[in-house]
């Protein structure tokens, strides 16, 4: 009994043993991080975007929602970071915080400057051309920097997110702290405020993957093929900028000032950076990037709670002035120069650059329509960046972001005294730069000269331009012939019973009267002569003249109406009578390209030698010309095709609307319209009818005002002069749509 009790008590123990040990479980899973997240999401959006197309154009609501709430505590943030951090600082660490985060800003800002004034190189040959633009008549906005930098009412500041005004407050209420001895009641408090933004943005940032999928799928889904393709030369551009500038020139110089390995520069804020190019906004990622400083110098052992307050500062400063990734606006401007055909020498890019730069500390949606204004480009460009920024926003975020990682990490090791430029790494990189850039920019023009087509089409665009709205079939139109009835002005009622309205026109009066590549007879002119007919229900015969039959063909009743961009000159009305004005035109010169700098100001042109000058009629702009310039003379043609078919043999300039220049140097891409914006001058273009032809004239006069304020005059501007539509928007192509066909 006794040796079976032992047994019993024996294995009763092992049994107890075997209960204590931790039970076998099967090892976890590994979940996934929040960046493999925010990378599926970012993956799933285009996917749903390319397949449902614009039925998922209003999840950009989602998208703008989820930004809104990230910046929620951004401005708070920044308020309560600065404020605390810097007056933790004494006086001389104050001093030194801006003298030397200062010079490692400049340096990276001239190496970003220089770095992207290369890319042009990349560019293919590209012949370029352009509708007029309204734009033209306008004066550049100005910028108030005393607004954006100097906070008189820091609230106003406040409310208008001006943030470079508002970090001013924030630094000088932080340096005034400094000096304040009895500071820690207040001090401790705004840690805690900062403490508890920072756990609201954490929280917030756990619906970080619905808000990238909605935003992408919104842009993927909205974004038209054809821009894409219009646009992919300043893509290719931006992307390569952004890894040269991202994951080498930045780097480069960390490592030759710090102990930092380029594996660790780039590696240790991946999440960082993964967030910032996903979401296209680097508001969000203000703490991770203070707190992945932080670990970098303790991976090190060099760092510690005065490194860790210097990280603190810095990022909230610097965010506040221009980083790389805003300067990636210049590339744009690069972009717009090549594609309107401008050549942006180094002389012109870099006081160009410098503007830029110091209007950065406002605002893009600014400092863009600024600069191609600087540069006499079309303002309308400023269209193809808002639609490009859809794409190059999420690269435009991982560049600042890393660039205020890179200045956090300088400026600290400098502020620490840990900064000394190593002359190994500075010889290893200098030697390494110009290779990186010479193979990344030749492998860059290789690929864009064989994937980008820069087969000039836009005189086809012209060329096939045939109505801005729709015709009634019953208007019948005729050519001239002789054999039409000739017995003096008609008048209105006279044109009604004869059912056929006659009206002369310049047979190539670009864009008012000329035949398109179908041998249609088009135009604005034609078109609202069209409309009038319509409504009288009547048909249209129309009829050419020459600058030297027209005012006799008008008063003998060969036509009714004559059309065709016709000035109203002083001179004129004293022989027919003219409508009230349909348009108001400006004067400009079209001179080929390469003579454009010739006539850049009066005083070149007062230096040159005699200037031959054509011109379709008598402008009134003539006789002042001639007084103010010697040297010009003006000879009378035609048709401006003349001029153009001349092909400079006979004529320097033409003197021409701005808006019919404009067309013509599309149909001939080797000319060029010039004009002063200071000094435009408009005349009316009117239609004109027989001298004491009251009737009709009172009738024409009164159709127009009811066509001007219906907005059809407006609706055939917009067509025929500013090019709007020119070229038809066709549906955005999905998968749902035209490969499967559930959607009509």
């Amino acid at each position: 009994m006794a040796t079976a009790n032992a047994g019993t008590d024996k294995s009763e123990g092992v049994n107890e043993q075997a209960n204590t040990q931790p039970p076998q479980t099967e090892p976890k899973k590994k979940k996934l991080s929040m960046s493999s997240w925010v990378l599926i999401s970012f993956a799933g959006g285009i996917i749903a975007g390319l397949f449902f197309g614009e039925m998922l154009a209003w999840m950009s609501v989602i998208g703008d929602a989820f930004i809104k709430l990230l910046q929620m505590t951004i401005i708070p943030y920044i308020i309560v970071s600065l404020i605390s951090s810097l007056g933790s600082l004494t006086l001389e660490q104050a001093k030194s915080l801006g003298v030397k985060v200062g010079k490692l800003m400049l340096v990276i800002w001239l190496f970003g400057l220089l770095s992207m004034y290369l890319i042009k190189y990349t560019f293919p040959d590209w012949q370029a051309g352009e509708f007029f633009s309204l734009t033209a008549l306008q004066d550049p906005n100005s910028v108030n920097l005393l607004d954006l930098y100097i906070p008189s009412n820091p609230f106003f500041s406040l409310s208008n997110s001006y943030i470079p005004a508002i970090v001013l407050f924030c630094v000088a209420t932080g340096i005034a702290l400094i000096s304040i001895k009895d500071k820690e009641s207040l001090m401790r408090p705004l840690q805690l405020l900062g403490e508890s933004f920072n756990k609201v943005t954490q929280s917030i940032v756990m619906l970080m993957p619905i808000g990238i999928f909605a935003m992408t799928a919104a842009t993927a889904g909205t974004m038209d093929f054809d821009e894409f393709q219009k646009l992919q030369v300043y893509f290719v551009a931006h992307v390569v900028m952004t890894i040269i500038l991202t994951y080498w020139v930045l780097p480069a110089i960390i490592m030759v000032i710090t102990p930092f390995s380029y594996r660790d520069i780039t590696g240790i804020a991946k999440d960082a950076m993964i967030t910032a190019f996903a979401a296209g906004n680097i508001f969000i990622i203000l703490p991770l990037l203070i707190q992945r400083t932080k670990e970098l110098f303790h991976k090190y052992k060099i760092g510690d709670s005065q490194t860790d307050d210097y990280a603190n500062i810095i990022i909230p400063v610097v965010f506040s002035f221009p980083n790389l990734g805003k300067l990636l606006t210049i590339v744009f401007v690069l972009f717009a120069a090549w594609f309107s055909g401008k050549e942006l020498d180094f002389l012109s890019y870099f006081p160009m650059s410098v503007n830029g730069l110091i209007s950065l500390f406002g605002s893009v949606y600014l400092t863009i329509p600024m600069l191609l204004d600087s540069l006499e480009l079309s303002s309308d460009l400023f269209q193809l960046y808002m639609v490009s920024s859809l794409f190059t926003s999420r690269f435009t975020s991982l560049l600042a972001a890393m660039n205020i990682f890179i200045l956090a990490i300088g400026g600290t090791a400098m502020l620490a005294g840990i900064a000394k430029v190593s002359m190994k790494r500075l010889i290893l990189c200098s030697a390494i730069t110009p290779v990186v850039f010479g193979v990344t920019l030749l492998a860059t023009s290789w690929l864009l000269n064989n994937i980008v087509d820069t087969e000039y089409n836009m005189d086809k665009v012209v060329a096939h331009m045939s109505s801005a709205a729709e015709v009634p079939e019953e208007v019948t139109t005729f050519n001239w012939s002789e054999e039409l009835e000739v017995n003096g002005p008609r008048t209105i009622e006279q044109i009604k019973q004869s059912g056929m309205l006659r009206v002369g026109y310049n047979t190539v009066q670009v864009p008012f009267s000329f035949f398109n590549a179908q041998k249609q007879l088009v135009g604005f002119d034609i078109e609202l002569m069209k409309k009038l007919a319509a409504e009288l229900g009547l048909k249209i015969a129309f009829i050419p003249y020459t600058s030297e039959n027209v005012l006799a063909s008008i008063n003998s009743g060969l036509f009714d109406i004559t059309v065709s961009g016709l000035q109203m000159t002083t001179t004129r009305i004293g022989f027919v009578d003219f409508t009230n004005p349909v348009l108001n035109l400006h004067y400009s010169f079209v001179v080929k390209d390469y003579r454009a700098d010739e006539f850049q100001n009066d005083e070149l042109i007062h230096q040159a030698e005699k200037i031959r000058v054509a011109s379709v009629g008598d402008y009134s702009i003539i006789p002042h010309l001639e007084e103010k310039f010697d040297n010009i003379e003006f000879t009378s043609i035609d048709s401006d095709k003349i001029f153009f078919e001349d092909d400079g043999k006979s004529w320097d300039g033409l003197l021409i609307s701005l808006e019919a220049g404009q067309t013509w140097t599309i149909l001939y891409p080797e000319y060029t319209t010039l004009y002063n914006r200071e000094e435009i001058k408009s005349f009316p273009a009117s239609y004109a009818v027989a001298k004491g032809n009251h009737s009709l004239h009172i009738f024409l006069n009164s159709w127009l005002s009811i066509q001007q304020s219906s907005g059809y005059i407006d609706t055939l501007y917009s067509y025929w002069i500013l090019g709007e539509n020119a070229q038809p928007k066709q549906p955005r192509w999905s998968v749902a749509k035209d490969v499967l066909h559930w959607i009509e």
